[in-house]
């Protein structure tokens, strides 16, 4: 019984032993797995960009103002008689706006225009006694200096008298209206506002380094504070700065042949400064390096990543134009944040991503 179980264990060391060394020829067979040193890089998102052509510009707050607003006053003393235009109203250049009564001045017309013709017929009459040697010299003198004196009141009186009709110098708008019928008026007393509300100009104040790179004639946007942006032009940069911004005022012409209301609305100006050559990145690619400079992480032709300092040159609603950067160039979009210079990395494009993505699904 005894040598029946010893035979039997036997048999099974016997088969484990089998067993055991067929693993193991197996396991010394197998090859070892090869590294991917490429999933050893990290991957980042790249934009290959190509430089482009970048108008430079600055913002300046600013605001609309009519091309030409005069207050009209009156030239001659007089009670106002009537009033041919309501305001508000738009009126042609010469277009009467006020009338003042003429009272007694067309009485002193009559009387100036007699006086003249009499003292021009007694000049008359002593220029041929003169000849006749019967005058003397000191008395044609005399006689001559009363024409004078005769002309200078008739115009006096033609010129109260055609005051007494205040009209407007240019086509505007009768913006504001200081008296009403009955009133009576004093020489030098403002009775209106005519605005010109077709021709506009929009106004601001240019810090120093910028004024030198303004040309008149160049085309401006102009950004209301209504959202809507017109175009205008440069009509005026000052001479000299204001001593205390050290700012340079400018004017923007602008046309307004619709005659909307925009007098008085705030607004920017977008001043053009200088042709650039720069590429267009997102927010999320700009950094600041160690200086607190702006910098961004591109790649060279070895995919190893590089810190370059940028200069902003503009910024628009989705990112920002960036100059002192090669022509071509592959910027670093996505993981430049876990990545430093000198490292090697995998460029990944987002669109050649998506499609690998899409293609992937597909199958």
């Amino acid at each position: 019984m005894n040598r029946s179980v010893l035979s039997a264990v036997a048999i099974v060391a016997g088969l484990g032993a089998w067993m055991l060394s067929g693993q193991n020829s197996e396991a010394q067979d197998a090859p070892e797995p090869v590294k991917d040193s490429k999933a050893e890089l990290m991957q980042v998102e790249v934009i290959r960009s190509h430089a482009a052509s970048v108008l430079r510009t600055v913002s300046v707050q600013g605001q609309v103002e009519a091309l030409r607003t005069v207050k009209l006053k009156a030239e001659v003393d007089g009670r106002v008689e009537s009033l041919p235009v309501a305001e508000g109203a738009r009126v042609k250049a010469g277009a009467q706006l006020i009338r003042l009564a003429e009272d007694y001045r067309p009485a002193q017309l009559v009387e100036a225009q007699a006086r003249l013709k009499q003292r021009q017929s007694d000049l008359q009459a002593s220029q041929k006694l003169r000849k006749r040697g019967l005058q003397a010299e000191n008395k044609i003198v005399a006689d001559q200096a009363e024409v004078e004196a005769a002309r200078a009141q008739l115009a006096q009186v033609r010129y109260q008298l055609a005051h007494t009709r205040i009209t407007a110098p240019f086509a505007g708008v009768l913006n504001q209206r200081d008296v009403e019928v009955g009133d009576f008026v004093e020489r030098g007393a403002q009775v209106a506002e005519l605005v010109d509300d077709e021709q506009l100009i929009v106004t601001g104040q240019v810090p120093q380094h910028y004024a030198g790179s303004l040309q008149l004639g160049q085309v401006v946007a102009v950004e209301l504070v209504t959202g809507k942006t017109l175009q205008g032009a440069i009509r005026f940069v000052s001479a000299t700065a204001e001593a205390a911004t050290r700012s340079y005022r400018v004017e923007v012409a602008l046309e307004n042949p619709e005659h909307q209301r925009l007098i008085g609305l705030s607004a920017s100006l977008v001043l053009p400064l200088a042709q650039l050559q720069g590429h267009w990145v997102p927010s999320s690619v700009l950094g600041l390096d160690a200086g607190g400079a702006l910098q961004v992480k591109t790649l060279d032709a070895d995919n190893r990543v590089l810190e370059r300092t940028v200069s902003l040159i503009r910024t628009d609603k989705e990112g920002f134009w960036v100059g002192d950067l090669p022509e071509d160039v592959t910027l670093i979009s996505v993981g430049q944040h876990f990545v430093g210079a000198g490292e090697q990395v995998r460029p990944v494009q987002p669109d050649l991503k998506q499609e690998a993505t899409a293609d992937a699904s597909a199958h």
